[in-house]
């Protein structure tokens, strides 16, 4: 027999403190080392990687 036993719990993870520190991070080492279409191709690339990585963590919440 099987034990079919699903236990829910909250997956470990940075904090959104950190997730925002490393997010502010990054963003200042595309403006050091990056010309101006870098950074802007790079925020954009930043953004959308951490809005879904967001989405997808905060649904795991509900």
């Amino acid at each position: 027999m099987t034990d079919d036993v699903h236990v829910h719990s909250k997956p470990e993870g940075a904090s959104v403190g950190v997730s925002i520190a490393i997010f502010i991070f990054l963003v200042i080492i595309l403006a050091v080392f990056g010309d101006l279409f870098v950074f802007i191709l790079g925020l954009i690339g930043l953004v959308v990687t951490f809005a879904a990585f967001y989405k997808d963590h905060s649904a795991d919440g509900h």
